[in-house]
């Protein structure tokens, strides 16, 4: 137990420090991207997907990791109801906090006072999340989690191509758009070019492979520190089982990484943040952690775990997912 939590704690702490250098934790950053005014959160991300796409084959095919295709996410509504109006809620919780499930622990370690009433609703958002689970998802026997499950599950079954040729047509998009997206203008006080900081992300993905066997993701953290808060809840009142309290450490020890080595690196180096503190009130970062969690667990990821990891093994679930999280980021900016 302890050789695994040090191994997802030294995980965590590579990508919290490649977020930290990729510039992407800055309010700033985020926010200019749902404005579509700056795109280096676009870039890195997509840099990012194109290294961790093949550090995920690689890794499957190494028998390192398994690197399974992300499973739709339903709530017995209609397909992909679950990943679409979680993909919504993550976005607009960005937008209202300027920051992810991720980043927002970069925040906390580089002191954005934002971050910080964030993490505080992000707790909320877990906890309620690890509450209201039984009523939202669909359970694994209903009818409506076995038709997702009959459905292809990655973008090669859909279709009916081989991954070799999708991961060639992919990677070539990406250096298109990337290349599109170089025209626009940079962003300011930023360590590393959007494309460095995006493969320094996929360095980050290539460490949770080796040292933890599991791809990267940030969200589950939240749920499992809610569900501690449950347990602890019902221990403490007798009104709920009584065998202990057991989250899932992992995840935990690898959200812990993250704070840890981007605080190690932010006292390392002098170096400013992106775009300064944003003007975003204490009360609407709480609300927008809260939505962007809820959102996140509801989605099954974030944008770590769907964006970087699922989109990396061509999940309809995560590409999905993904587009939700940039259609309600982008849209409610329109009303900001």
């Amino acid at each position: 137990m302890a050789t695994s939590l040090t191994a997802s704690t030294t995980a965590g702490a590579i990508f919290g420090s490649a977020l930290t250098l990729s510039g992407v934790y800055s309010p700033w950053i985020i926010l200019s991207q749902m404005q579509l005014s700056n795109f280096h959160m676009l870039q890195t991300f997509l840099a990012a997907s194109g290294c961790s796409t093949i550090a995920m084959i690689l890794a499957r095919r190494s028998n390192i990791a398994p690197c399974i295709p992300r499973s739709p996410s339903s709530l017995g509504i209609f397909p992909y109801d679950g990943n679409i109006i979680g993909g919504l809620l993550l976005g607009g919780g960005m937008t209202l906090t300027g920051a992810c499930p991720g980043t927002v622990l970069v925040q906390i370690a580089t002191g954005i006072r934002s971050g910080y009433f964030a993490f505080v609703g992000g707790l909320l958002g877990g906890t309620l999340y690890s509450v209201a689970k039984p009523y939202l998802v669909s359970a694994p026997g209903s009818q409506a989690a076995k038709d997702v499950k009959d459905e292809p599950r990655t973008v090669q079954q859909y279709v009916g191509v081989r991954e070799e040729r999708l991961v060639l047509f992919y990677e070539g998009f990406l250096v298109l758009v990337l290349a599109l997206a170089s025209l626009t203008q940079r962003a300011e006080n930023v360590l590393f070019p959007p494309v460095v900081g995006g493969l320094l992300i996929g360095v980050g993905q290539v460490a949770s492979l080796v040292l933890t066997g599991s791809a990267v993701g940030v969200s589950s953290a939240y749920e499992q520190l809610g569900g501690a808060a449950k347990r602890a809840w019902g221990y403490i009142s007798g009104s709920g089982e009584k065998s202990g309290l057991r989250p899932a450490y992992n995840s935990i020890a690898f959200a812990g990484g993250i704070v840890l080595g981007s605080w190690v690196l932010s006292q390392a180096l002098d170096f400013k943040v992106p775009g300064g503190e944003a003007p975003i009130a204490d009360s609407t970062a709480i609300l927008g952690g809260l939505i962007m969690v809820l959102g996140a667990r509801i989605a099954g990821g974030c944008t770590s775990g769907h964006g970087i990891s699922g989109m990396s093994t061509f999940s309809i679930a995560s590409i999905i997912s993904v587009a939700a999280m940039f259609s309600g980021g982008m849209g409610l900016a329109l009303f900001i």
